[in-house]
């Protein structure tokens, strides 16, 4: 294994390599020798090494320790490894021992600062060390005293004392400065052990938690930032352990700073809206830079800072004069007193979440009482007056306009400063332009805290996505998944403090971590370890076809040697299994209690009577928590009956308690005690067996347990999945009577053994549980949308019924009861089946870490586990034998089966999804036209042309060409589709034909086309594609519609009357592009169309938005030329000849050019 992780680092210089071998394989001690043997190599000496997990306590820096020493470096260890903890942690762990050590200087421990620390500090390690003795009542006060204490030294205290520290250090002008005093200087020398982060700069190989990692590494010396989007990273060897399960410590972190960091939407946009009215910017802010003026010169087309701030005023007058944004908005009483709140979701698209009939919010302006009123109305909006939706989705845009401009700003006076740097200056960081460019706008602190991480590259698409390294257009531009855009939603708020307007908080989650992940594989070498890194599951894992896709070849695939070599060593690892028997027990629940009883007490007509009572009064008919109950008495009878097993690891979806609850473990000692009693076993008692463990004290817990096992004790270990379910070692020292097996010849160390008996209770909570009885919380609601998004992103649900299920949780939330019945869905997807299947393997896994073994293992395994979830999937990976025996006995249980029209009903939830995409991007591109994006719409132009469809060996060489092209059941040339509005509603696209609009060549008489006179000649010329040609992979409806059709039109036209008319059409300029075809540059403006019948510009409407483009243009003319037509039609002028209407330049059914209407064309004189 080590050896397939140095030909990683030494084959890539970034990427992914996911390590997914099984639980016990030695990936650790893989790891940590790697680091030994590398860290000084000619090839690794100038990198940085992390180690980064889910927990700080399954960091593995003193077994790095050890292997240093093994290999007489120990010094080594001490100069170049760094365990980073939370400011706070490291705080509570030594201030007091510094303070005791006399190390700290008094004119420090006189400030109140110090003295309010360390007495939170004392109080808490007091009280935790007595709280461990204690039961009741008493445990509970001690449990408040203890989080009150460490509540203020996290939130207040720490930080307070912090500042303590870096005003001391200001007389040192550098970070170096600071540093060298605090190594050197006794003075200072307590610093760097009370906060270790201060040598962050120094180090080379460093451990951490993955919420460290994610959040600010404070170090004192310098400004506070995050390992992943910090330089230190940058070219860095990462290993990130538990890999899969490092996903969801990302999202916590997400969901905790989204719903932190909400924002009074409206009120952020008048903040912008009167500095541009009011503010005189500094010369500095509106001149550019020397290396800003040189890319202006470059590109005359780009605009300068001054020009990026007048853009603002224009973009937001129009905005704040559209909706009449100097009067407040309110929310209008129903008047029944309805105060429900009210909420509006978005992510592709808009969707309103309100309680009751009225499923709109419309705006009446009211000018005599000077009042926008927000009305709820049963009637959708028109696309003229648009809505409170169109109120947002307008303010989006003004927002993400400024959010983008402020980018190009900071960037512009980061250079400022950098150009005017002196010699010995600390560096100016993009931070600090960012904030100093938002100040200069008035913000308030609320406003730049939640625009500066967006403005910093949130949902800004950087230079580097838009260009590709040949400078080509990158498809990664037209990444619009969840994972890159993310989603947010507006919680309309009225409140006595505001009683005149309604406050709309927007609360943002832009980031994901499969962008973290992506962001960090383009500049280090990431290698994720687990034995599950690539059990394919989006609610239990990265998405890692999305990873794979943005990455293309940097996602590393193992060559077949290493995979060989690794499954060989594997093979050695497993060679003696034969020398045990692994038993797979399913266990039942039978739907009657006392049949359940009378099995469990041999038919005891008392004790069946009794404890049926007992579980009566327990459960309340709460009836799946007394099944769960009965199954585990089931196995602790078997286990208590077993005298050739000894531990027991049972592992249940929640932890029991004391005398309440649906899991008490005292009914369970009730039962242990009856049935000790009845089957006569002596020196055995209940209280004795049973043994529950939990996080609280989970290291003294793990402790205690491992000792008594290591004595010989018989213990049935009842703990979660949470808790102990993965990456926790639970093996003991094998007692000295034990009768074990060595299932290989590794070195058996200090003859650690595993448990011998596992019971695997069906996980559940593998989705957040949206149940209107209890309401979820906001962080519960949060999740359950990541969930839908993540599943409707792969298809697995449609986004009909994932936006049904994400309105059912928002109504939940807010206390409401009126649910769509689609909650089911997501459950019966495969990334659930495979989450769960995720579960099970790691659980197993805590009894396969060594390789030595009782002669009987036990695996008990409620029976719905095996009839509800498809193991078969995981059967060709690489599986500890233990659960190797559970696929196969699970295999004979399964109920599901194979269906091809779910592969294809996924195809098309994709399609659909894709689909929406591609509309949102082709509207971004038109809503402000540049260089860029010019070039990007005539390059998307080239692709649909030359590649209406595409093979899946193109796919295979680019994987990206799936952001653009959709994936299909076979090779075809057409599908059908039906839409609502303009492709921004939702788009049902099927393959089998059956919906009323279609996309094929037949469409666009692309055959027809191919018999105009010198046109298939053109095409072939050009790689443009004279047919449709059966493919796996098609364009979207939007693509097809809004840019191959145009595109087509354009070219066909232009030849045709080039060829025919004698004229010369002219591209657009920049500043007029896409407004028509083509200009003869004399004032005339053509555009080309592919009508089918008749033509539509007779419409009014129509024909105001043709005027509408002809007077931005100034021009005098605008002429529409329908390409082809299979019938004569006069042409028309209309709007005192300023816009000609010509039907054809092509007859369909004569099958020859119109020479005779080009006549009248040149005639007429049309074209000049």
């Amino acid at each position: 294994m080590k050896q397939a992780i140095v030909n990683f680092c030494k084959s890539m210089d970034t990427g992914l390599f996911l390590l997914d071998m099984p639980t016990g394989f030695g990936k650790t001690y893989s790891v940590l020798d790697f680091m030994v043997d590398n860290y000084d190599a000619p090839e690794f000496k100038d990198k940085k090494i992390f180690f980064v997990t889910t927990l700080k306590k399954n960091l593995p820096d003193k077994e790095l320790r050890e292997h240093f020493a093994k290999r007489g470096k120990a010094d080594d260890y001490d100069k170049y490894c760094l365990r980073i903890e939370a400011n706070a942690d490291m705080v509570i762990e030594k201030l007091d021992e510094l303070y005791r050590a006399r190390k700290i200087p008094v004119a420090i421990t006189m400030k109140q600062e110090f003295k309010d620390l360390h007495g939170s500090v004392k109080l808490l390690n007091e009280y935790r060390d007595k709280k461990r003795e204690l039961k009741g009542t008493s445990k509970d006060i001690i449990n408040v005293l203890c989080k009150n204490a460490e509540d203020a030294i996290r939130k207040q205290q720490e930080g307070a004392f912090r500042k303590v520290i870096e005003s001391e250090l200001k007389q040192f002008r550098t970070p170096k400065e600071k540093l060298k005093n605090i190594a050197n200087n006794p003075e200072y020398h307590w610093i760097g052990e009370l906060y270790p982060a201060v040598y962050t700069r120094a180090k080379r190989i460093f451990f951490m938690s993955m919420d460290k990692f994610f959040l600010g590494n404070t170090t004192i010396i310098e400004s506070t930032y995050s390992f992943y989007n910090n330089d230190i990273t940058k070219n860095a060897i990462i290993f990130i352990d538990e890999f899969d399960a490092t996903r969801d410590r990302l999202l916590n972190q997400i969901i905790t700073r989204g719903l932190e960091n909400h924002i009074d939407y409206l009120g952020l946009f008048h903040r912008v809206y009167a500095s541009l009215k009011t503010r005189d910017f500094p010369a500095e802010l509106t001149t550019a830079s020397k290396l800003q003026q040189t890319y202006l010169d470059e590109h005359k087309n780009a605009k300068n800072p001054m020009e990026i701030i007048e853009g603002f005023g224009g973009v937001f007058d129009e905005t704040y004069n559209r909706f009449a944004m100097q009067y407040s908005f309110k929310t209008e009483e129903d008047g029944k007193g309805d105060r429900s709140r009210n909420f509006i979701f978005n992510d592709l698209q808009f969707h309103s979440v309100f309680e009751g009939e009225n499923a709109f919010i419309d705006i009446d302006t009211d000018m005599k009482a000077k009042q926008n009123w927000l009305r709820f109305t049963k009637r959708r909006p028109t696309e003229k007056d648009g809505g409170v939706l169109s109120l947002l989705a307008s303010v989006k845009g003004c927002l993400t306009y400024f959010q983008n401009g402020a980018r190009n700003l900071s960037f512009n006076y980061k250079h400022h400063k950098d150009e005017d740097k002196r010699p010995g200056d600390d560096d100016y960081t993009f931070e600090n332009a960012i904030e100093s460019v938002l100040t200069e706008f008035h913000l308030s602190r609320e406003q730049i805290r939640y625009l500066k991480p967006i403005v910093m590259g949130g949902q800004v698409k950087s230079k580097k996505d838009k260009k590709d390294s040949k400078g080509k257009m990158s498809l990664k531009y037209f990444d619009r998944s969840v994972y890159d855009r993310g989603f947010r939603y507006y919680d309309f708020i009225d409140d006595p403090n505001h009683s005149m307007r309604s406050e709309i908080q927007l609360f943002d989650f832009q980031d994901s971590p499969e962008r973290i992940l992506l962001h960090l594989s383009e500049k280090a070498q990431i290698i994720g370890i687990s034995a599950t890194a690539t059990l394919d599951t989006v609610v239990g894992n990265y998405d890692l076809e999305y990873l794979q896709r943005m990455l293309q070849d940097k996602y590393y695939v193992m060559p077949e040697a290493d995979r060989c070599r690794l499954q060989e060593s594997f093979q050695t690892f497993v060679a003696n299994y034969d020398k045990v028997n692994i038993h797979v027990e399913p266990v039942s629940y039978n739907a009657d209690d006392r049949v359940e009883l009378s099995e469990i007490f041999n038919g005891n007509e008392a004790l069946i009577k009794k404890y049926a009572e007992k579980l009566s009064i327990s459960f309340e008919r709460v009836e799946y928590a007394k099944n769960n109950f009965i199954r585990v008495v089931k196995v602790m009878k078997a286990f208590i009956l077993n005298d050739s097993v000894k531990s027991f690891l049972c592992l249940n979806n929640k932890l029991p308690q004391e005398n309440k609850g649906l899991f008490d473990i005292k009914l369970l000692e009730e039962f242990a005690d009856a049935i000790i009693k009845l089957y006569g076993i002596k020196g055995l008692k209940g209280k004795d067996l049973l043994y529950s463990i939990n996080s609280e004290d989970y290291d003294a817990k793990r402790t205690e347990f491992i000792q008594r096992l290591s004595k010989g004790e018989k213990l049935f270990v009842i703990s979660s999945y949470n808790t102990v379910g993965a990456g926790q070692n639970l093996q003991y020292k094998a007692p000295g009577n034990a009768t074990i097996v060595a299932v290989n010849d590794y070195d058996r160390g200090d003859m650690e053994k595993d448990f011998d008996c596992i019971y695997l209770e069906k996980p559940t909570n593998l989705l957040v549980n949206v149940d209107s009885k209890k309401g979820i919380e906001a962080e519960d609601l949060i999740r359950f949308v990541y969930q839908m998004e993540f599943l409707m992103e792969r298809g697995e649900v449609s986004r009909k019924d994932g936006i049904a299920v994400i309105k059912d949780a928002f109504i939940c939330f807010s206390g409401g009861y009126t649910f769509s019945g689609k909650k089911g869905k997501p459950y019966k997807t495969d990334s659930v089946n495979n989450f769960a299947i995720r579960t099970l393997i790691q659980a197993v896994g805590r009894i396969c870490r060594t390789g030595l073994k009782n002669p009987d293992i036990y695996i008990y395994v409620d029976n719905t586990i095996l009839t509800d979830y498809d193991l078969s999937v995981v059967e060709q990976r690489m599986l500890n034998p233990e659960f190797a025996e559970l696929v196969k006995v699970g295999k004979t249980y399964y109920n599901g089966q194979a269906n091809e029209n779910l592969d294809i009903a996924v195809m098309e939830n994709r399609a659909g999804t894709l689909a929406l995409k591609a509309m949102q991007i082709i509207n971004e591109l038109k809503r402000n036209w540049t260089d860029d994006s010019i070039d990007y719409w005539k390059a998307l132009r080239e692709l649909c042309l030359m590649r209406p469809t595409l093979s899946r060996k193109n796919v295979e060489q680019n994987s990206q060409y799936q952001l653009v092209y959709m994936c299909v059941p076979g090779e075809i040339t057409a599908y059908s589709y039906e839409q609502e509005g303009d492709y921004n509603k939702n788009i049902n696209i099927k393959f089998d034909g059956s919906l009323p609009q279609k996309m094929s060549e037949d469409e666009v008489h692309l055959k027809e086309i191919m018999q105009i006179p010198g046109v298939k000649a053109l095409f072939e010329k050009h790689g443009y594609a004279t047919s449709f040609v059966p493919n796996e992979f098609i364009l979207t409806p939007p693509m097809f519609n809004n840019i191959y059709k145009g595109a087509l039109g354009e070219v066909v036209g232009k030849y045709i009357l080039e060829q025919h008319a004698g004229v010369t059409l002219q591209e657009m300029p920049p500043e007029f592009f896409e407004l028509f075809d083509y200009t003869l540059g004399n004032g005339v403006y053509v555009d080309f169309k592919l009508w089918k019948e008749t033509m539509l510009i007779s419409a009014e409407e129509e024909k105001k938005n043709v005027l509408e483009k002809l007077d931005k243009c100034g021009g005098k003319r605008a002429v529409i030329i329908n390409i082809m037509l299979d019938h004569n039609m006069q042409i028309t002028s209309s709007d005192n000849g300023r816009i000609i209407e010509i039907p054809y330049l092509y007859r369909l059914d004569r099958k020859e050019i119109g020479t005779e209407i080009i006549a009248k064309i040149n005639r007429e004189g049309y074209l000049q």
